[in-house]
């Protein structure tokens, strides 16, 4: 039951994300900065409700915070992201390689062997 509530508390954090960045100019150095913490605090709600990462978490992770970096680059320029400078598209770039970075299985969490079911 984690594996779906931790994708959706992701894509509830991308969602707020884009709905409040899209409100603002999505160019300069600050939207850079933006798309630094969008990417970890998406990746953050889906580990830690998933209790650790995993490939699949750190590919839907940086999927959802790159698309809610182009959600608000669409909203804020109008519906036009053909506008949007180099800063805003490595923003969405950023986003994605932090949430994807953030996260993937630690290498500790993939060289423990499970543990044993328990008698009980």
């Amino acid at each position: 039951m984690r594996p779906p509530l931790a994708l959706l508390a992701g894509a509830t954090v991308a969602l707020v994300a884009a709905a409040v960045l899209g409100e603002y100019d999505f160019d300069g150095w600050a939207v850079i900065g933006s798309g630094l913490l969008v990417g970890l605090f998406v990746a953050e709600a889906v580990v830690i409700v998933a209790r650790g990462g995993s490939p699949l978490r750190a590919v839907t992770s940086a999927g959802l915070a790159a698309g809610a970096l182009l959600w608000a680059g669409w909203t804020s320029t109008g519906h036009r992201l053909g506008t949007v400078s180099w800063k805003g598209w490595a923003a969405v770039v950023l986003a994605a390689v932090a949430a994807a970075v953030r996260a993937r299985p630690t290498a500790a969490a993939q060289h423990t062997p499970p543990a044993p079911a328990s008698a009980e």
